[in-house]
């Protein structure tokens, strides 16, 4: 889906997309591993240029592991976060000169025994996902391997590089679906066994949220993936992909399917899933904190006064819709 975007936005965006083009020109003379490197260096590059986002991922460390890490610990897993998002965003960039085989040789799959118990019970599943790791190659490799694979997003802003996205997604199987429309369509591939990939580590985005404890604190969850469950009888299998020590390869774990009791009263049976889901993030990011996106406001809505800037700013927008 290409977006609608004003006339004068289209230099600027061509412009971003040609150098984008470019960047996997250059990269086609370098060695993967030296490839990688390179995206960390970026990372690291704007993890000491980015202020904002840095203070924001720091904050967000220390709110959640608290006495647990010191101040050292907090700021290698905020820069490391980055280094992360550097390589995944190089690695983004050769998904449109990879292929299958070459995706095969970079996965090792561990846990596959939960998946294939939870298709024995039917013939489509929900992935449970979070902002974490390469999940680009994730989705790409289920689908090239497992089954076909849906996975609903926001669309990049920049019409020429969703067309990237929309393209490298499609040549593994994937297909794009957007929020506005997505689960709609998302909820008819089930029913066809194609499977749906669901992150849930942010804000409710679909129905209503509901508080479960994460990383201690009571935070507003979301409940689609367990309401979805439960209302069609579909099974949650959580799924989430590690890199490894040599940087290139990357291990896709699947975990055992979530229980969600159908005997119980819907709202307790739905809560006691959240929580679940709630906590089988929190150990994955425990497991490998530098693995997830640091840099967004989690915690914006039940503590407003970890992110400061924003309450000054509405503060300001308050004082000036007083202004007569």
């Amino acid at each position: 889906m290409e977006k609608n975007v004003p006339k004068e936005h289209h230099i600027g965006h061509r412009a971003v997309h040609l150098a984008v083009l470019g960047y996997l020109a250059i990269s086609r003379a370098f060695p993967m591993k030296t490839w990688l490197m390179i995206g960390s260096f970026f990372g690291r590059l704007f993890y000491n240029l980015d202020f904002p986002h840095r203070k924001i991922s720091k904050r967000n460390l220390q709110f959640a592991f608290r006495n647990e890490k010191d101040q050292d610990e907090i700021r290698n897993i905020a820069r490391k976060s980055f280094e992360q998002l550097g390589m995944t965003g190089n690695e983004w960039v050769l998904l449109r000169d990879m292929n299958r085989e070459t995706l095969n040789e970079i996965i090792r799959v561990e846990g596959k025994e939960h998946l294939d118990a939870a298709k024995k019970k039917s013939r489509s599943v929900i992935l449970l996902g979070a902002h974490f790791g390469n999940w680009e190659y994730a989705h790409a490799y289920y689908a090239s391997r497992i089954n076909a694979l849906n996975f609903i997003v926001r669309s990049i802003d920049n019409p020429f590089l969703e067309r990237e996205r929309v393209l490298n997604n499609q040549r593994f199987g994937v297909r794009i679906l957007y929020k506005e429309n997505g689960l709609r369509q998302g909820l008819k591939r089930l029913k066809k066994g194609e499977d749906l990939v669901i992150f849930a580590d942010r804000k409710q985005t679909f129905a209503r949220d509901i508080p479960c404890r994460f990383f201690g604190r009571e935070t507003s969850t979301m409940t689609l993936v367990p309401m979805l469950a439960r209302k069609y009888r579909i099974p949650v299998v959580p799924m989430f992909i590690v890199r490894c020590d040599d940087l290139i390869h990357h291990r896709l774990l699947f975990f055992p399917e979530l229980e969600i009791d159908y005997a119980k009263d819907k709202e307790r049976s739905i809560k006691e899933a959240a929580q679940q889901q709630s906590e089988i993030i929190e150990r994955v990011i425990r497991d490998h904190p530098d693995h997830w996106l640091w840099l967004h406001k989690r915690w914006k809505r039940e503590y407003p006064s970890l992110y400061p800037e924003d309450m000054a700013k509405k503060a300001r927008r308050a004082a000036m819709k007083k202004v007569p």
